[in-house]
């Protein structure tokens, strides 16, 4: 059974800010609870879409190998966010896998009555398609990033956006996970943090301070269309 925090917790995701308490237990019926420690592999790439997937406490990496076991870090997720809702609607093999940068608290929902009343009741399924549709966009504006910018501007970005109004910034996860996550190698990401350094950025371990902001942000030259914080979507009508 779920608690009411937690209830609250899964609310805070608009997919299910319509659903009942006795619609969310009927989602949960076949589901649980669970607690991860940092590192537990969630699930693999290729593996069949058993459970949609809410992470309510921690962190989360959404990774792919290639042939030769290289990896690369796709997303970065933290509370309260649903993965792999896609491959949860249509059965699909998931295509990334799946594991916690932390101490993680996650819900899985049975895939298949979660299918079920997504098709059943426009409550859920319009705020369903909305989601998908962040998704969609979250993974967009990524590619741009990784199409549009070089590695070190990659790297501006990715600390004025941590950082928001702050001048300091502590890193969530560690720096092999940042330099895959941004599309780099270890020695790449070492490099462009010594480059920053010319351009207003301080680094001390996996603190980040921000000297000069305005010279950073002139090199770095963040896009709204990539990097604005984005509300969450709704279907027109709604």
């Amino acid at each position: 059974m779920m608690k009411q925090d937690d209830l609250t917790l899964v609310r805070n995701l608009p997919m299910f800010a319509k659903v009942t308490e006795s619609q969310l237990a009927s989602l949960a019926v076949r589901g649980s609870l669970q607690r991860y420690p940092r590192g537990t592999l969630l699930f693999q790439e290729g593996d069949g879409a058993d459970f949609l997937m809410v992470l309510l406490e921690g962190g989360v990496e959404l990774f792919a190998r290639d042939q030769g076991g290289t990896e690369a870090v796709v997303e970065t997720l933290f509370p309260v966010d649903s993965f792999i809702l896609a491959a949860a609607l249509t059965g699909a093999p998931y295509l990334m896998s799946a594991r916690t940068l932390m101490p993680s608290r996650v819900l899985l929902l049975d895939a298949d009555i979660f299918r079920t009343a997504v098709a059943a009741d426009p409550d859920l399924s319009a705020p369903v398609m909305a989601e998908l549709a962040q998704h969609f966009r979250r993974l967009v504006r990524q590619i741009k990033d990784l199409k549009l910018r070089t590695g070190v501007q990659r790297l501006g970005c990715y600390v004025l956006g941590l950082a928001g109004g702050a001048d300091e910034v502590q890193l969530p996860f560690d720096k092999r996970t940042l330099a895959s996550r941004l599309g780099m190698t270890a020695e790449n990401l070492s490099r462009a943090l010594s480059a920053l350094r010319d351009h207003g950025l301080s680094v001390q371990g996996n603190r980040l301070l921000i000297q000069d902001r305005e010279r950073l942000t002139a090199f770095s030259r963040p896009d709204p269309l990539i990097d604005a914080p984005e509300g969450r979507l709704s279907l027109r009508g709604e």
